[in-house]
């Protein structure tokens, strides 16, 4: 989708027809899954690769969609209107990521609870769900061509140099590596933590993680209902100080029960999903398609570097429980989401607001 925009700048305006294929790609990928589920015996050694392009086709189309929606809200959007834009963008994002272990666990139970024998029908409820899905946004109404409507930026914007402006979209990019960061640490880290050390079950972790990204619907709610009373800036600092508040509920002298650990997730991760939306939509307001760094590349730069930062999140959080002792582990692992949450209010004020 990024080379597409690249080589052709108006394929964001043929909406419908893009945002088909990439449906397309999500549809493939379930019933993939599902094919290649029901075949394992029959694929063998193969399996593996089988389900990693699964993996691939779903997170092209995926990935693609993301690409897309950030582009087209950057052009669609007037400028003192994309930090909420954005914001919204993150809280649908988070809301969708919520939806999927509640899922997941309902499907693990139903196969327990109703006469089914094949393992796989699991799967099969899964991919449906994903095709109702792709046909119902085909079937919404979604225009099949768009026109930028978009002004120019403020007029404070344009006091800030062109390297002055690369600075903050570089502090963006690295705002959107820390939140992805800290979310996939905490949502790996809790999981192995409620599982390991205070013996709960994959389903009730499930519906756990998903309700922790659901906690972003009144988060938003509060913000869409006061938004007015608070500058943009100031409601960064909120969610950041809200975010750094709940890693403290991750520390083994807080969570003798593991509530605690649930009530963190439930903090951090509306907090810092909604509050990077926001900052996603001071970069896109710096964003010139004439300058140095075009929508297309910033938002291509951004998932980029979120998606590898949530790649080496899990990998260390899991490393850092099983440093020393259990609590030892619990309470490393807890510093390391601190700081990264503290980081990311440093970066903003440091990167973001003083430049700005």
């Amino acid at each position: 989708m990024t080379a597409a925009l690249h080589l052709w700048p108006d394929t964001w305006q043929k909406l419908r027809s893009w945002l088909r294929w990439c449906l397309f790609c999500d549809v493939c990928s379930a019933v993939c899954y599902v094919l290649v589920l029901q075949h394992v015996a029959f694929l063998g050694p193969w399996a593996l690769f089988c389900l990693l392009l699964c993996r691939f086709c779903g997170g092209l189309g995926m990935g693609s969609t993301g690409q897309l929606a950030a582009v087209v809200i950057a052009q669609v959007t007037k400028a003192e209107e994309l930090p909420n834009q954005m914001q919204r963008l993150q809280f649908w994002q988070s809301l969708g990521l919520g939806m999927g272990p509640p899922v997941a666990a309902c499907a693990l139970w139903a196969y327990d609870a109703l006469p089914w024998q094949l393992g796989t029908r699991r799967a099969a409820a899964c991919g449906v769900l994903v095709l109702l899905q792709a046909l119902t946004a085909l079937a919404a109404r979604c225009p099949a061509h768009l026109a930028p409507v978009g002004s120019p930026p403020p007029q404070s914007g344009s006091k800030i140099s062109s390297g002055g402006r690369s600075h903050l979209i570089g502090a963006c990019w690295l705002l959107c590596a820390l939140r992805g960061y800290a979310v996939a640490g905490a949502e790996v880290g809790t999981a192995v933590l409620l599982e390991t050390g205070y013996g709960w079950t994959s389903r009730s972790i499930g519906l756990m993680i998903g309700w922790a990204f659901i906690a972003s619907v009144p988060l938003r709610f509060a913000y869409t209902r006061l938004k007015d009373r608070l500058s943009t800036g100031l409601w960064i600092r909120v969610m950041s100080l809200c975010a750094i508040a709940g890693t403290c509920f991750l520390f083994s002298s807080a969570s003798a029960v593991g509530l605690n650990l649930v009530l963190a997730d439930l903090i951090i991760f509306p907090a810092l999903y909604l509050g990077e939306g926001l900052t996603r939509g001071l970069m896109m307001q710096m964003v010139q398609d004439q300058a140095a760094v075009s929508v297309n590349t910033a938002s291509f730069v951004a998932i980029a570097i979120n998606n590898l930062a949530r790649t080496l999140a899990p990998w260390l959080a899991r490393f850092s429980i099983s440093a020393g002792q259990p609590e030892e582990g619990q309470n490393l692992f807890a510093w390391g989401q601190l700081l990264c949450c503290v980081l990311f209010l440093v970066v903003f004020e440091v990167g973001i607001q003083r430049a700005s």
